[in-house]
């Protein structure tokens, strides 16, 4: 589980995509801006060695890998998150848990960035095959998506609640849905963002932006399309 050390806070956040969240108490209560975000502030923290950042010596990616989102397509103050971790989600939700829709496919890779220690927070899910292996894993995951409306997840540290509704950002790739995500912490914490899942080629991709505070919507839309677009194979 990602731990993050923010004021009066105890907050576990999980997705079989989205790594899980966690906050406690953190001895300075200044505020920080986080890139993406809309301008509110958000506590300061103390980062962990590792967290947040990129790797200076990281080996340049390769396969699939390479058609990832990297710091580098994103704004500054963005890095590689070192502590990400994906708990099983026992639904039947495609966009919450990525074992029902890519397992028809051979080729498969992840990224995990955030904007610091506070988010926002980005995950993108990708997987490839031939046509026919697309074909199936695409048609799995947009008849799965009516299942896809509110779930909780209990953990150790808490639960958390899930609610996605379709959302109307831009057409993406070939083919592209769009939702809003809400995740309603038990310990009185929210996270809102947006998800899109979309098929690009012979890519499938979902990707998942979550912020503390309001995330900037030009953001958003400008990351999903450089996502999807260098997703394509």
């Amino acid at each position: 589980m990602r731990v993050l050390s923010v004021k009066s806070f105890t907050v576990a956040f999980g997705s079989a995509a989205l790594v899980a969240l966690a906050a406690s108490g953190c001895s300075s209560s200044a505020a920080a801006t986080s890139p993406g975000g809309t301008g509110s502030a958000q506590p300061s923290v103390t980062a962990p060695s590792g967290i947040g950042t990129a790797p200076s010596t990281a080996a340049p990616a390769t396969g699939l890998a390479a058609k990832l989102l990297a710091p580098a397509d994103l704004p500054a103050g963005w890095g590689i998150d070192a502590s990400a971790t994906n708990p099983t989600m026992q639904t039947t939700c495609p966009l919450l848990n990525t074992a029902n829709w890519n397992s028809p496919l051979n080729s498969h890779a992840e990224a995990d960035l955030n904007g610091g220690m506070t988010g926002p927070f980005l995950v993108e899910q990708i997987a490839a095959g031939d046509q026919a292996q697309v074909n199936k894993s695409w048609d799995t995951l947009v008849n799965g998506l009516p299942k896809c409306t509110t779930y909780t997840h209990g953990g150790a540290n808490g639960s958390s609640t899930f609610s996605i509704v379709r959302a109307s950002l831009p057409a993406y790739g070939d083919s592209s849905y769009s939702f809003t995500l809400s995740i309603e912490i038990s310990t009185g914490i929210t996270g809102k963002g947006y998800i899109v899942a979309a098929r690009n080629g012979n890519s499938v991709i979902v990707v998942y932006i979550v912020g503390l505070t309001p995330l900037d919507k030009t953001f958003v839309e400008n990351t999903m399309s450089k996502a999807v677009t260098k997703a394509r194979t």
